[in-house]
């Protein structure tokens, strides 16, 4: 049964929760519920909401919170768990309070919102998750949601997520609280808060963007915001009683597969940039990076320029498919890429370069 199909009493997600309702897909996510009719608690910690609307009720409060997130979860029908922590950095130093943060946003936040979810007798929730549980640091073509969980840990994040991630599906209940989780990669959009766009800008301001690494880098299929809220509206509608979405985790992606200076390519030309012709490989890189966020963990120096796990995501090709999301919700872009980069273009040219 896909979310089409459903019958139209259904589709009404009722009151609902974002968490995390500041970062960039929280805050995309929020406009989205608004735009549909929804009345919306959108739950921010430290970043305040920039967003004014009648249906919109804004508080603050922490996941790791018992007693907040019952709060927060108290007279809602359905909730978007966004909020996480991307502890990029990992390996053999990482430091106990780095881990701790991580683990305590991740996982145990994860379990206050699903435990705060039941006490409160939400009838759905939808789990932001990431690909990066099933990136292993090897190259996979064709990942999908029969690709196994990955067993090398490279960072905190991908040892959180896969944690937090096993504990939403398992909170599926038919005879109560119904949850799904979403593992988009490489989320990108206009608007500000789009860590890769925003980060790609910073560099090429500063100059910095001088060498490609990796040649033109792995081949990945990444998200547009715009798809990847599409695919939680449809996910929450999804979630009924019997439908196949409910306990599961399902990959979605813009469905145009690029390598990643190709697909960056239309948005440094659109800025005035060209892609640099040097190119700095990945091995020696890698090893000076772990050897710098050893230091940085050990001694306090800066965090390094790049984790090794970013460097290799960048570099090792891994292309999700989203079949499963289109069979079970009837999941497919309404944003191209080609059509995204142009907003892209229009919005940092306006915003943030000149």
């Amino acid at each position: 049964m896909t979310s089409s199909t459903l019958p139209e009493s259904n589709r009404d997600l009722g009151r609902c929760l974002v968490t995390g309702a500041a970062g960039f897909t929280g805050s995309h996510l929020v406009k989205a519920l608004l735009e549909r009719g929804h009345p919306v608690r959108a739950l921010i910690r430290n970043t305040p909401l920039d967003l004014r609307h009648p249906n919109l009720e804004c508080i603050s409060g922490d996941i790791q919170n018992p007693d907040q997130m019952a709060q927060a979860c108290s007279g809602m029908d359905s909730v978007f768990h966004t909020a996480a922590f991307i502890a990029t950095l990992g390996g053999s130093g990482a430091s106990s309070s780095y881990r701790d943060q991580a683990y305590g946003i991740n996982v145990e936040g994860t379990r206050n919102v699903i435990e705060a979810c039941q006490a409160k007798g939400v009838k759905r929730l939808v789990h932001t998750s990431s690909v990066d549980v099933c990136f292993n640091s090897e190259e996979d073509l064709h990942m999908g949601e029969s690709t196994p969980y990955a067993t090398r840990f490279t960072c905190l994040y991908t040892e959180t997520k896969i944690e937090a991630e096993k504990a939403m599906l398992a909170a599926n209940d038919p005879a109560g609280l119904l949850t799904c989780a979403l593992r988009p990669d490489g989320i990108w959009g206009p608007g500000g808060g789009s860590l890769m766009l925003d980060t790609l800008v910073d560099q090429l301001q500063k100059g910095r963007m001088v060498a490609r690494i990796g040649g033109q880098g792995g081949k990945h299929d990444h998200v547009h915001v715009d798809n990847l809220v599409h695919a939680h509206l449809l996910a929450a509608q999804a979630l009924v009683i019997d439908s196949p979405v409910c306990g599961n985790a399902y990959f979605v992606s813009d469905g145009e597969p690029a390598h990643m200076f190709d697909f960056a390519r239309p948005f440094f030309e659109g800025l005035g940039y060209r892609i640099p012709r040097a190119n700095l490989p990945v091995a020696p890189l890698r090893f000076m990076m772990k050897i710098w966020e050893w230091l940085h963990f050990k001694l306090g120096i800066p965090e390094p320029l790049f984790s090794p796990h970013e460097l290799n995501k960048l570099a090792i090709s891994h292309v999700v498919y989203s079949d499963a999301a289109r069979r079970d919700f009837g999941y497919r872009p309404v944003r191209s890429v080609a059509d995204g980069m142009a907003e892209c273009v229009e919005y940092y040219r306006a915003n943030r370069v000149g």
